[in-house]
């Protein structure tokens, strides 16, 4: 991902349709939408981790992540999917769509703050990662956002030494401003330390601060571990 804009598109799948869709979905949908799209430079799924056992299973997450190439391509996101040499697949999508897929959503966001510390190989985004969705009070939405990015944040990097990188992104072209906070680690164990040590003793004050401000500040939030299934190209 970088610092390039991105495209999330975000759905659940009834657990019995989950294989058959990916066979269409990762086989044929996005090698195609990769072939046919120049404003498309990578894609990237993921599944929702952390469900099994629980309730949620039946409504886990899924995430595609399209890097695009500049924000200029913001401007042709919705022409991706009208391409004539799409239409076949854009229609067996949108049957998908109307008959198994629900809490459908597809946002594009700009890059707005990145950690220095980095992947020592590969793409940002080419390992598990853990994701922070929120929306705010738009008077507080300044205020809120310098104490995280300034204060927060790089303490908690540097607490978490596990976090392998660390990208911000904030939506375009939709009415309530949306923040995502991407947090990536180098594998599934590590991931699990990582929020693990987000809960340590020594972190009590700085969770009790972000707690407050967040109920003071914050009008929807979502949190969730995600693994990769699927990555193209390399």
């Amino acid at each position: 991902m970088a610092e390039h804009p991105i495209m999330v598109v975000s759905l659940t799948v009834p657990p019995e349709k989950v294989s058959e869709f990916d066979a269409f979905y990762q086989h044929r949908f996005l090698p195609a939408i990769l072939r046919e799209s120049p404003e498309v430079k990578a894609i990237r799924r993921y599944e929702e981790a952390a469900v099994s056992g629980t309730l949620r299973w039946y409504n886990k997450q899924f995430l595609t992540i399209y890097e695009l190439e500049s924000e200029e391509a913001l401007e042709k996101v919705d022409d991706i999917f009208t391409r004539p040499a799409l239409v076949d697949l854009i229609r067996e999508f949108q049957q998908w769509k109307n008959n198994h897929l629900r809490n459908f959503s597809r946002i594009s966001y700009l890059n707005s703050w990145t950690h220095e510390r980095s992947p020592l190989d590969g793409a940002f985004g080419s390992r598990p990662i853990f994701i922070w969705a929120h929306e705010m009070k738009s008077e507080l939405d300044e205020s809120f956002q310098d104490w995280y990015e300034n204060d927060y944040l790089p303490l908690q990097v540097a607490d978490i030494p596990g976090w392998s990188a660390c990208r911000r992104y904030k939506s375009v072209k939709r009415d309530s401003l949306r923040r995502l906070s991407i947090f990536e680690a180098a594998d599934d164990e590590m991931l699990n330390r990582c929020l693990e040590d987000l809960r340590s003793d020594h972190r009590a004050r700085e969770n009790y601060e972000w707690q407050r401000r967040v109920e003071q500040a914050v009008t929807w939030q979502d949190a969730a571990s995600f693994r990769i299934t699927y990555r193209r190209p390399g």
